[in-house]
């Protein structure tokens, strides 16, 4: 039996929601007391989670057989043909002497916590005996949070560059090395609504818009080099982008989109009045992480709270859809950190963890410099 979703806005549904994660019965709790009664036992989890596993049915990945047979002593599927196949083998879970109680409560509070959450309060809440671990299971949720077949923004797009991190004593602003550069996109979308002035005339509306879904990485540099291979990854061809003028941005007509620029220059003109929804978001990001964590994120480790806020702010009206979904990168996630690489190895050094949502993997697929005929620029907007 199909769930019905209320359609508050057609704009407002999760990133794609999900083709591949339909919205069944099993598409997640849609409340808290709900979630509580759903997932009270190992059993029920080990449920849920085989059918995140193989929606369509067992398959070994051996042998292709679609008959197994569950032993009931481990979390372990038999096919006809002897082989054993491990539930969380090959996932996140994998290894993991944490029961999936717990591992079901990290997914939820991370997919569908408003204000998030910290690896010290998450430690307290769910009473895990050490630090180390809550930090490492939770960044292993914000790892999975990555999916690489994410649809692209379309439509109107406004894109803009900022600094996020917390002040140096001694350097101010852009100065302090804990600072990173950040680049925004944020759909924007537009719609109605009656006019409270004209209660009489249905035909009387009032033009609005707010943000749909975002896109933000950290980046190296706001070269052209660097801005338009971003563009290209994370907006559709074809969309209207809306940027500040920053010349970095001046080819984007010969890769396929539209481009407007909105030159900041009126005096007396607040900020956020030239790309509001952008500007929307970077306030609204760095309430969340002093609020959350005390603006204490260290640089290397900002990509992985980018993407957290990332996912749960495009699927805010889909909280039980949003959780679903996490457990399912989790299940089909192929890069998460493990103990050693998080705590173990000297950031930097051969094995370190590099969050898949960094600098130095966002930008791995894209092509050279040399075959991306954009003007070079230096600096920053």
């Amino acid at each position: 039996m199909t769930r019905k979703v209320p359609h508050r806005d057609p704009a407002a549904l999760p990133e794609d929601v999900e083709a591949q994660y339909p919205l069944t019965e099993q598409s997640g709790p849609r409340s808290l007391l709900e979630f509580q009664q759903l997932f009270t036992s190992e059993d029920q989890c080990t449920a849920y989670l085989h059918n995140l596993r193989w929606p369509t049915g067992f398959v070994c990945p051996k042998c292709g057989s679609r008959t197994g047979y569950p032993l009931t002593t481990r979390r372990v599927t038999e096919c006809r043909n002897g082989h054993q196949v491990s539930l969380t083998a090959g996932t996140g879970l994998h290894r993991s002497r944490i029961p999936l109680t717990l591992w079901f409560h990290a997914a939820y509070l991370v997919s569908t916590l408003t204000p998030g959450i910290s690896a010290l309060q998450f430690q307290k809440q769910l009473g895990i005996a050490r630090y180390e671990t809550a930090f490492q299971l939770l960044h292993k949720l914000r790892a999975a949070l990555v999916a690489s077949d994410r649809e692209p923004l379309h439509g109107e797009v406004e894109v803009d560059e900022g600094f996020i991190g917390g002040p140096e004593e001694g350097r101010p602003g852009r100065g302090a090395v804990t600072k990173s550069l950040v680049v925004f996109g944020v759909e924007i979308v537009r719609y109605t609504i009656p006019d409270p002035r004209s209660p009489n005339n249905p035909q009387a509306r009032l033009d609005k818009l707010r943000a749909g879904r975002v896109r933000i990485n950290v980046i190296p540099d706001a070269r052209a080099q660097t801005l338009i291979p971003w563009c290209a990854m994370n907006i559709k061809k074809g969309a209207h982008v809306i940027t500040d003028g920053w010349s970095a941005y001046n080819d984007l007509e010969e890769h396929g989109y539209s481009h407007r620029r909105i030159l900041q220059s009126a005096k007396g003109k607040k900020t956020g009045a030239y790309l509001p929804m952008v500007h929307l978001i970077v306030s609204n990001l760095k309430r969340w992480l002093l609020g959350t964590y005390i603006g204490a994120v260290l640089p290397h480790h900002l990509p992985a709270y980018l993407n957290e806020f990332t996912f749960r702010f495009n699927r805010r009206y889909w909280r039980g859809p949003a959780f679903h979904r996490a457990l399912g990168l989790m299940v089909h996630a192929a890069n998460w950190p493990e103990y050693a690489t998080l705590y173990g190895i000297a950031k930097g050094a051969p094995g370190a963890w590099v969050h898949p949502n960094s600098p130095i993997n966002a930008f791995s697929q894209v092509k050279p410099d040399a075959e991306i005929s954009v003007a070079p620029t230096i600096g920053t907007s």
